[in-house]
């Protein structure tokens, strides 16, 4: 089989990010420099955007309730350069800010009960594991319990 057949075919159940696409190619024994040459040319027919990748994967991830950290270690886990990262994520940003995710996230988690340390300690644990800034997470906890009569 050869690597324009294996790339196309790698790319047929889902979209892959150029980083991606290297690393398995890679581990399919092929050169580096031909490598080089199928990502350009996949890259020219927009089968691999890394960009439209990121806002993808933005609104699946920003979806699920993840915090802007985890999202970009999760892109940049799969290869895509931290400067795409962030243009992408200045571009997407309007619709919604990290903060007001934050807070959705931290509602589910209350689920209309009464803010005390417990709670508190839970949704400040949950936030941080799904990604989102120890700032974030403060401003969270402080405007839920100011919400809440605190």
């Amino acid at each position: 089989m050869d690597i324009k057949d294996t790339a196309l075919k790698y790319l047929a159940s889902r979209a892959r990010t150029s980083g991606e696409m290297r690393t398995r190619l890679l581990e399919k024994g092929f050169e580096a420099e031909e490598i080089q040459q199928v990502i350009k040319q996949l890259e020219g027919l927009h089968y691999l955007d890394d960009a439209d990748y990121c806002a993808r994967y933005f609104d699946y991830a920003f979806g699920k309730g993840k915090g802007t950290l985890r999202v970009k270690r999760e892109l940049e886990e799969k290869g895509v350069d931290r400067e795409v990262i962030q243009i992408a994520l200045e571009d997407y940003e309007g619709a919604q800010t990290e903060l007001e995710r934050a807070k959705l996230q931290a509602a589910k988690i209350a689920e209309g009960r009464l803010p005390d340390q417990k709670l508190m300690g839970k949704i400040g644990r949950r936030l941080t594991a799904l990604g989102y800034s120890s700032d974030i997470v403060y401003q969270v906890i402080g405007a839920y319990m100011r919400e809440q009569g605190q």
